[in-house]
């Protein structure tokens, strides 16, 4: 299936339909969404998440070959909903603030001149440790071990886990990530990776040295605005419930409280919903709380007639085939969808 589609597209492109498609949303905003740039072989073990820096060269490299205007983030909303916004207008945002963004994705971006919105999660920043729910997923999938044998740690129950199995492996990380996360002290979410790197063959000490999980450091944020990119909201810890508002709202103040301490004086107005997860009911939260704008993880072309709180982003990783990306920022994807 994924053949014929590429199939498709490419016929598509060559009759003339990816350009007939910009054309006919040419008044529409897209909005590009990345995650994480990888140093090593992250790309491999979240294809969705990560993207390597030679294909995140290509990207750039195209939109620039196609000129788009890509455009900051507040400047095109604003102009979007007046309605003065300019023809092919594209914006890019970049989600959680991983390491790799200031040392990959900064330097790329700059040589093409495109500015861009970085939403930081601020938990990781402010404890300079790696993302432990990805330490967990990125040590179980990248081990040798066949078995796993367990006694003695109280994270996991004794026992055998076969690791050829992938239900297994991931019920195995599941558990260890529910109990590691239930934990109040990061200490304890340390010795866990440590314990468990031993256990798998993935010295926990190697993906801190090369910081292929960690998030950038307050210093690096602040470098970040001479590149042209934006630090805007995400949360402290990565999660916005929609059943909590008192909840969700301190996850915004604390992180608008950590982000300007690291850089006072920004204007921390816009939001992105931690893994895409977001209900109507927040956005009167959000509104209440200063935020303008907001972007989920659902594909679609922007109007004026799209809510505030609830922008339509296309997610962009090493999953994605370059005829997939260019039928996405032409508009043609998005038109088809409509249309079936």
């Amino acid at each position: 299936m994924r053949r014929l589609k590429l199939a498709f597209l490419f016929a598509v492109k060559c009759l003339g339909g990816f350009a007939i498609a910009r054309r006919l949303t040419r008044q529409h905003l897209k909005i590009l969404c990345y995650h994480g740039f990888a140093l090593k072989d992250e790309a491999v073990f979240r294809p969705k998440l990560f993207i390597s820096p030679q294909v995140f060269e290509q990207r750039m490299e195209r939109l620039r070959q196609l000129g788009l205007r890509v455009l900051p983030l507040d400047q095109a909303v604003t102009q979007m909903y007046e309605g003065r916004m300019p023809d092919d207008a594209l914006v890019i945002t970049i989600d959680d603030g991983f390491h790799s963004v200031a040392t990959i994705a900064a330097p790329v971006l700059a040589r093409h001149g495109f500015p861009s919105t970085v939403y930081v999660t601020s938990y990781y920043v402010k404890h300079a440790v790696p993302v432990f729910r990805l330490v967990v997923q990125y040590m179980v999938w990248k081990t040798a071990q066949a078995r796993l044998v367990l006694n003695g740690h109280d994270w996991h129950p004794d026992g055998e886990v076969d690791l050829r199995d992938p239900g297994l492996r991931e019920a195995f990380s599941d558990h260890c990530i529910r109990y590691g996360e239930a934990l109040d002290q990061e200490a304890g979410r340390l010795r866990i990776c440590e314990e468990l790197g031993q256990l798998l063959g993935v010295p926990f000490q190697d993906i801190i040295d090369q910081r292929i999980l960690h998030l950038m450091t307050p210093d690096q944020l602040r470098g970040l605005e001479a590149q042209h990119m934006d630090v805007q909201l995400h949360t402290h810890r990565h999660r916005f419930p929609r059943d909590d508002e008192a909840v969700a709202s301190r996850e915004i103040e604390d992180n608008r409280c950590s982000l300007s301490d690291w850089l006072p004086g920004r204007q921390l107005v816009h939001f992105c919903y931690p893994s895409g997860i977001w209900d109507e009911r927040q956005w009167a939260w959000l509104d209440d709380l200063g935020v303008r704008s907001s972007t989920t993880c659902l594909s679609g072309l922007n109007s004026a007639a799209t809510p505030r709180h609830a922008l339509y982003r296309f997610l962009d990783g090493d999953n994605i085939h370059p005829l997939e990306f260019e039928a996405a920022v032409s508009g043609f994807s998005d038109l088809i969808k409509r249309r079936y």
